[in-house]
């Protein structure tokens, strides 16, 4: 396991108002989303991420978060930051899989226009187009 992942996770956790359980797939689904957005904002240890059905994805990251044995209460990561994503989380899961999945678009396609981005990302959720289009509004100023 990463040094410093237990931070993130209690990270996450404190950012979606929950302990998160391993064994509950929604749970995974958001630490997935809730660590590669903060590692997006500079927060580490950092993973490798792809592209994934519900948003970015790190074997990684699943590996360790299987191996954790609990969730520190408390974190070293910034109370900005977990109020940041916590305001993600606040408008729904899809709108965090929407905002994770335009944020891979964008760091990956680092001189694409707005509009390469929106359509790449609606290409691939099509079931979250106002989503998507909230995410882009967001990132893209």
């Amino acid at each position: 396991m990463r040094d410093g992942f237990d931070m993130l996770v209690a990270a996450v956790a404190s950012a979606v108002g929950h302990r998160l359980d391993v064994n509950k797939f929604n749970d995974r689904l958001t630490m997935q989303k809730g660590c590669y957005i903060l590692n997006s904002w500079g927060y580490g240890p950092v993973y490798d991420y792809g592209l994934y059905i519900r948003g970015p994805y790190s074997r990684e990251l699943a590996d360790d978060y299987y191996e954790i044995k609990s969730i520190p209460a408390m974190t070293t990561i910034p109370a900005e930051a977990i109020d940041n994503l916590k305001a993600i989380f606040d408008k729904g899961i899809g709108y965090a899989e929407a905002y994770a999945t335009v944020l891979l678009i964008k760091r990956n396609s680092v001189n694409a226009e707005p509009e390469k981005i929106l359509s790449r990302a609606l290409e691939l959720k099509p079931h979250l187009k106002s989503e998507v289009r909230e995410a882009c509004a967001s990132l893209m100023n």
